[in-house]
């Protein structure tokens, strides 16, 4: 998948066995967890779409291998023009809060993490 405005980023996929979720390959890290917590924010709402015009796209031009027949529900992350869309983003912003998610910090000098403490005030040195 790749994303751009009104392109599609995040994709929820009910079959009858299992649930799949798709995001954009090129995002960050921290903004992919944001769209795999969209997606899972739809299935504890109770989202569910019988069309596959959700997407924008039909299900045979998006997989050549799931059996549409087998697809239960298809829900797509593109924007947030419907109420659906904007209650899954609302959770899931929600959701990351309350989870502190961050994005993984990376290796640096701990002489900077020294004066990052020094400046939060939590004393360490």
């Amino acid at each position: 998948m790749s994303g751009a405005d009104d392109e599609l980023c995040g994709l929820w996929v009910e079959l009858d066995t299992a649930d799949c979720i798709f995001f954009e390959a090129s995002t960050s890290p921290l903004h992919r967890d944001h769209i795999v917590l969209h997606e899972i924010s739809h299935m504890l709402l109770g989202h569910s779409s019988s069309s596959d015009t959700s997407t924008g796209a039909h299900l045979g031009e998006l997989f050549t291998t799931i059996d549409p027949r087998a697809v239960r529900s298809v829900l797509g992350r593109a924007n947030f023009s419907s109420p659906q869309e904007r209650e899954a983003e609302q959770l899931a912003t929600r959701i990351a809060k309350l989870a502190k998610l961050t994005p993984i910090p990376k290796t640096r000098d701990p002489e900077l993490d020294r004066l990052d403490a020094a400046l939060r005030g939590d004393g360490r040195r």
